[in-house]
């Protein structure tokens, strides 16, 4: 589980194929107990309860009945992974019911073959609770049935309004390099963890043994990069995989721009860096099937970037006054265990 403000991930059970939640804005049933309202619309223990339940038997299922009150570093400080749950749950149902709202503008609906899915998936969510559990969750059939529906219609949404932004990447973005680094460092790192940077004349000393090396390996056919590196001791040196963003921020613009020069088997002259000596060598200059996946990673970051940016006009005027701690009836999301 990372560090930090998590997203609860609605990857599993019937939401396995959907990111987020809701259909038309609409009032509770009286007989129901409202958890919270945002804009028009009542979100119902039934409702949360769904969600919560999903995500309880996913997380337990990976980490164990005790994940509950683990705690984790937020923004807000230490908090357990039932309390960053919680506060997640609201937040994905939230996401959807802005979105859903959207849907009528956008022209966008479900087909008679998805709710038909949803019906399906919904038979099966609800046939897996025991009378003991519907008669405490106030769920009914026709309640997972909407969140089914809600869930596929905010997606629809989603990717809707990310598939009508133009994102222009380029191969020379995308591009990820292969290369040997050998590193003649001229710092060593102290017992308490400090920097300490090499003398001049240790500095100096470092630079000779970097020309040597690559005298050997330019003369010499049967010098190996292992050789060199047991040879000096060289404790950094490794393969690395980076694009050019990672070069530049590795080992600055200049050595980047040098390194993209180098073609598949050239190796480098010595070039200075921050960490101070190194003899490259590129071993593949454009590894096209991870230039593929990163131009898609790339894709799917501006995407999200790209998205954002529109959830947050869109929340802000769908109800720009909800307050997670104001607004959030607490004694109704009790009555979920997640233990």
């Amino acid at each position: 589980m990372r560090k930090g403000k998590k997203r609860v991930v609605m990857a599993m059970c019937f939401l396995c194929l959907l990111l987020l939640t809701a259909c038309k804005d609409n009032q509770a049933d009286e007989t129901k107990t409202v958890v919270y309202k945002i804009g028009n619309t009542s979100v119902t223990y039934g409702e949360f309860y769904i969600y919560a339940q999903t995500i309880k038997e996913d997380y337990q299922k990976t980490y164990g009945n005790g994940v509950w009150s683990l705690e984790l570093s937020t923004d807000d400080g230490m908090n357990t992974v039932k309390e960053i749950t919680i506060q997640d749950l609201v937040d994905d149902i939230n996401r959807v019911k802005v979105l859903i709202h959207q849907a009528e503008d956008l022209k966008i609906a479900l087909s008679d073959n998805e709710k038909e899915e949803a019906q399906s998936l919904a038979d099966t969510f609800f046939s897996g609770l025991t009378e003991k559990d519907k008669k405490e969750s106030e769920v009914t059939k026709d309640l997972v049935a909407q969140v089914i529906e809600e869930n596929m219609l905010a997606e629809k949404v989603y990717h809707q309004k990310i598939d009508e932004y133009d994102f222009e990447i380029s191969e020379e973005e995308a591009r990820m390099t292969t290369f040997y680094d050998m590193v003649f460092e001229c710092y060593r790192i102290k017992e308490d963890g400090s920097v300490e940077e090499y003398t001049d004349e240790k500095k100096e000393l470092q630079l000779e043994k970097a020309n040597e090396a690559l005298a050997s390996l330019a003369q010499e056919e049967d010098v190996t990069y292992d050789d060199i590196v047991k040879k000096y001791a060289l404790e950094y040196s490794a393969e690395h995989t980076m694009s050019k963003t990672e070069m530049i921020e590795e080992y600055g613009e200049t050595i980047a721009n040098k390194l993209l020069a180098l073609t598949d088997g050239e190796i480098s002259v010595v070039i200075e860096s921050k960490y101070g000596y190194h003899v490259f060598k590129m071993l593949q200059s454009n590894d096209e099937e991870l230039t593929k996946k990163n131009k898609a990673d790339i894709i799917e970051k501006k995407q999200h970037e790209y998205f954002a940016s529109v959830y947050k006009d869109w929340l802000k005027k769908y109800d720009s006054k909800f307050h997670f701690e104001e607004d959030v009836n607490m004694e109704a999301i009790a009555k979920f265990k997640f233990e």
